[in-house]
């Protein structure tokens, strides 16, 4: 038995100078090992001690030096660092938690996919140990323990859980996240004359350091009516767009490098028709090392012009940097209407944003390798009660990343009260779980985008910007005076990436 322990048993006498194992197997009788590292050991039967119904017990004897590994939190980082690809828990117990067992391996950085080993624990644990482990796991995981166990199914309906899952969902650090700034882009109102935006850095433990960014000022070109595409930066790059000509770029401000994208042959269409853009999305298609840019055309006429003979059927094109080059896409163009309020980003290979098709608000997933798409209709999360006349219409989604989650934002037009939801398998629409009831928050219009740790960014019914955090419920005004216009909030991750050096 000792022989099949290996070489990480004996290792134990690293910190240990004597070594007891005490073991027993169903009805056979229980049998004592017992060790020392210069010593042989010897094997006797246990007459004495209680017995126990099966398993085994190693205790450790350690040396004057190596108490350290007495030490609860040494023994958790061990742990940690040690057997993450264990599916079994391993509890703790010590002097500081006389009262129960703590599940020390996190069980949320594996999936535990043996139905066996899974219908042991629901036997074994009690509901207040079991909620410990389960609120731990990913969405989709404890999607796939609620097959097991009737329970387990409906954890969602428990209050107490649901508030163990929020308060672990928060806390955690989502590694998406390490080493990013928040960028605001600030576009000044349509109204003002010579109007550009202005860059932002917020920085600090609560985003209060507000430091302005020169990144526009080398680029020589007009930048009035810009608007960034999508809500974080891909390998360090930005992509955005001049409204009033059409422009699209790709830049890398960390080493200053622009790129212009060119023009469509569709662009060019006769003074009668006027084209309607609306960029999608962009995003990295890692099977063929390409950056990729979406959008839609809808052709439309001139307000004083009537041109019949035009196909205005809107239409779908994706840009392609390796070959610099726009080309059509056969898509449901169902998916190409603009939402209008919505949000959009890219996460994982996929381009997300919200369209809205036979009425319902659905959330459009892109895959920017294959071209292929899911597409998730949204809840109505606001309790139908909320008026006398409700109106589905009224309803205001806004969908984000919230701690690597895809998330949507849900209000009444007018109320000041924020429904979030996440998403837990794209294509279904029953796997949104409704998590965090936000307010009323008197003077919130909408939000403007996420960080990590539960921060997200509102825009204020005056115009100021301010932080809900939503460990400690508590708003923080951010120190920028916001023009009358358009907001973008970016997260961005530095990167030397060239861009034309992936053209080539």
């Amino acid at each position: 038995v000792i022989d099949n322990l290996g070489v990480g048993f004996y290792s134990s006498f690293l910190v240990a100078q004597k070594v007891i194992i005490t073991s027993k197997y169903n009805d056979l009788g229980q049998y004592i090992w017992e060790s020392q590292p210069d010593v042989s050991f010897n094997v006797t039967k246990d007459i004495n001690a209680q017995q126990v119904q099966r398993g085994t017990k190693i205790t450790l004897f350690l040396k004057d030096d190596q108490l350290e590994y007495l030490e609860e939190t040494t023994i958790k980082n061990l742990v940690n660092k040690h057997c993450q690809h264990i599916t079994h828990p391993i509890y703790l117990w010590s002097e500081n938690t006389k009262d129960h067992w703590q599940v020390i391996n996190l069980l949320h950085k594996q999936e535990i996919e043996n139905k066996f080993v899974t219908q042991k624990l629901h036997n074994h644990l009690p509901d207040d140990l079991a909620f410990s482990i389960l609120c731990k796991l990913p969405l989709r995981s404890l999607k796939r323990f609620g097959s097991l166990c009737k329970s387990w199914a409906l954890l969602f309906e428990n209050s107490l859980f649901v508030n163990l899952f929020r308060i672990n969902f928060i806390s955690n650090l989502h590694s998406f996240y390490d080493d990013t700034s928040v960028i605001l882009c600030l576009q000044e109102s349509y109204r003002e004359i010579n109007r550009k935006p202005s860059i932002f850095l917020l920085s600090g433990e609560s985003f209060q350091n507000v430091d302005k960014l020169n990144w526009l000022d080398p680029l020589e070109i007009r930048l009035s009516d810009l608007n960034i595409v999508g809500s974080f930066s891909v390998n360090g790059i930005f992509c955005f767009v001049i409204d009033k000509n059409r422009s699209g770029y790709l830049w890398n401000p960390a080493i200053g490098e622009l790129k212009a994208i060119p023009h469509s042959p569709i662009e060019y269409l006769p003074f009668h028709v006027f084209p309607i853009m609306r960029y999608l999305g962009f995003g990295y298609d890692c099977i063929r090392d390409d950056y990729k840019v979406i959008r839609s055309m809808q052709p439309d006429t001139r307000e004083d012009q009537d041109y019949t003979k035009w196909d205005y059927t809107p239409l779908c094109e994706i840009y392609s940097l390796r070959s610099n080059s726009w080309r059509k896409v056969k898509i449901d163009v169902n998916i190409l209407s603009d939402y209008g309020i919505g949000g959009d980003f890219y996460l994982d290979g996929m381009c997300h944003w919200l369209s809205k098709i036979d009425g319902d608000v659905c959330l459009i997933s892109f895959d920017m390798s294959s071209e292929t798409y899911y597409t998730t209709p949204t809840p109505i999360d606001i309790p139908l009660d909320i008026c006398n006349d409700f109106d589905i219409d009224d309803v205001m989604r806004y969908v984000f990343l919230l701690n690597g989650s895809i998330a949507l934002t849900s209000n009444y037009e007018y109320s000041t009260t924020f429904y979030i939801s996440i998403l837990t398998e794209l294509g279904k629409k029953e796997t949104w779980n409704k998590l965090f009831t936000l307010g009323p928050l008197p003077s919130i219009a909408r939000p403007i985008g996420a960080r990590s740790m539960g921060n997200i960014l509102f825009e204020t019914n005056d115009g100021a910007l301010v932080w809900y955090d939503l460990n400690t419920h508590k708003i923080t005004k951010v120190d920028l005076k916001v023009p009358n216009g358009a907001i973008f909030m970016v997260i961005y991750k530095k990167s030397l990436v060239q861009i034309e050096r992936k053209n080539n």
